[in-house]
């Protein structure tokens, strides 16, 4: 009875040196396979030409769009597109532009606009600055700082004309400097 008693015991640490062997090859095989397998380091997000998708608005909707002839040194655009019919009732055109160092930059231009819409907009943002008419032709400037976890380290420009109720909104995290030259390009001057 020893015998099996030692036999039985030698074939259960056997099981055990098995299935621990069989286990490291496991993962050294799954390791080799992460190691060789090539992956793909570029940019998944492609450019949008959007010169086209400004003038198909222009003349499907009769509104002329914010769409720079020329964009800075090193910036391109991932996304643009018309809002025709949302479900706030505001049509607006949205453009986001991304920077050299990955830095974004997105303008929302609103026809119509009311204080529900831009009351989405600003949720978790602080006012910091207000100027009525400070820009002239009508047009007031107020500026927003993300306040909280999700919104921190962006801000929000918003321009608004008073007369037409056309909201612009600059936002993004993009540094001031990179809003002014949206503002400029968009014919604000800062």
């Amino acid at each position: 009875m020893a015998e099996q008693s030692s036999a039985a015991k030698h074939r259960a640490r056997q099981t055990l040196i098995n299935l621990v062997l069989a286990l490291g090859a496991t993962v050294a095989i799954a390791l080799i396979l992460v190691m060789i397998v090539p992956r793909d380091d570029s940019n998944l997000i492609k450019p949008v030409d959007y010169k086209p998708i400004a003038a198909s608005v222009k003349a499907s909707a009769g509104i002329e769009v914010f769409a720079p002839n020329k964009l800075p040194d090193g910036w391109w655009v991932n996304s643009a597109r018309w809002a025709a019919a949302p479900a706030d009732g505001v049509q607006y055109w949205h453009i986001g532009f991304v920077g050299p160092k990955n830095q974004y930059v997105g303008v929302d231009q609103a026809f119509k606009s009311n204080a529900t819409w831009i009351a989405n907009r600003i949720t978790g943002f602080e006012q910091k600055i207000v100027s009525a008419d400070g820009i002239g032709g009508g047009w007031g400037l107020a500026t927003y700082q993300g306040s909280t976890d999700k919104t921190k380290g962006q801000k929000i420009w918003l321009f608004l004309h008073f007369a037409t109720q056309e909201a612009v909104l600059i936002q993004g995290t993009g540094k001031d400097s990179e809003f002014t030259q949206f503002a400029n390009m968009l014919g604000f001057t800062i």
